[in-house]
Order: C-alpha cells, then structure tokens, then sequence
C-alpha cells in the first residue's frame, strides 16, 4: 500500500515481513504501543479489494471462500486477520500444463515460508476510513460487507465472513469499530 509521508497504510496486507512486526511466530498478535487487545476471534476470513467500482478491482486480500485457520484480533486501533499458509489453495489456480514449472516453484517457496512460522496477515485500521455501505450478507448474519473511502482517498470493500457457522454479536462487535 502507497502511504504519504508520517502517514500509515490504511490497508496492508503479506505475509513474512509481517513476522515479528505484525504476528509472532506463533500466530499471536504483536501490539503497538499504546495499543490494547480488545478481542481475539477463530474462524473468519477476509477479502479486501480496491477500489470498488472498477471492473477489474485490484485484490489486497483474497479471502478463501471456505474454513480458513486463521484469528482475528481486534484491538483499540487496528482489526488484524493472521491466517496460515493453505498451499494447496495458493497453487490450484496455477495448476495448468504450462504453469505446472512455476507452480511447483511457488510450492517450494510456500512450503518453506510455511515451515519458518510465516502466515498471512491483513492490519486495517477501522478509524481511518469513512463508511459509504454497510450491509451484512445474508439473512444469516455470517459476512459484512463494507464499502470505504480511506484517509489515502482510496475505496476499498472489505468483507469479514465467519468460515463455519453464524457469530451475529461478533459481526456486531467488528461493525462498531467502524462506527466509533
């Protein structure tokens, strides 16, 4: 993510340069300064794209679609989603006669990210965006759908989803940190 001068992204997402920084080797969350731990959450994935309205948006944050083993801290500043490394589900798309070589590459790769306790993260920070929509998904209350404009004046549409099962006080909880 482009940040200006003395100015945090307000989305960043990857997964070994947040070791030590963003998550520890274990999973867990490493706070900031000044920062406080409001709740920890299993079970909820994130897709973050930008901007919105375009066609063909740019993806920050795939979600997976499906049961993710991932946590979600929500702290005073920022929501974090750390998630582990699904190979497989990072090479189906690849798996094609011609991309088989470069698959097989990026497996490896993985594969020793994974084993050195790298994971994937996604930070937000819910207090530098202006909400544009706010809806949840289905009658269920399972996903948030979030349509942002952030301090950088770009749009994002964030979606949190519960990966098995419903958590509507959960999905409230997260909603009132974009609010607040």
């Amino acid at each position: 993510m482009e940040a200006t001068k003395d100015q945090r992204p307000v989305v960043r997402a990857g997964d070994l340069d947040g070791l030590g920084k963003v998550y520890s080797e274990w999973g867990g969350l490493i706070t900031k300064s000044g920062e406080e731990l409001l709740k920890t959450f299993e079970g909820w994935d994130l897709d973050v794209s930008s901007p919105w309205r375009k066609v063909l948006p740019k993806t920050i944050f795939a979600g997976f679609g499906g049961n993710a083993s991932s946590k979600l801290f929500v702290t005073t500043d920022r929501i974090v989603l750390v998630r582990e490394i699904d190979v497989w589900r990072e090479l189906k798309e690849e798996l094609s006669p011609l991309g088989v070589p470069a698959a097989a590459a990026k497996e490896v790769h993985l594969r020793r990210l994974k084993s050195a306790g790298v994971r994937q993260f996604c930070e937000i920070w819910p207090r530098n965006f202006r909400v544009v929509k706010m809806k949840r998904i289905d009658k269920r209350w399972s996903s948030l759908d979030l349509r942002l404009v952030g301090i950088d004046g770009r749009r994002y549409e964030v979606i949190i989803s519960k990966t098995d099962g419903l958590d509507p006080l959960t999905l409230t909880f997260i909603q009132s940190q974009f609010t607040g």
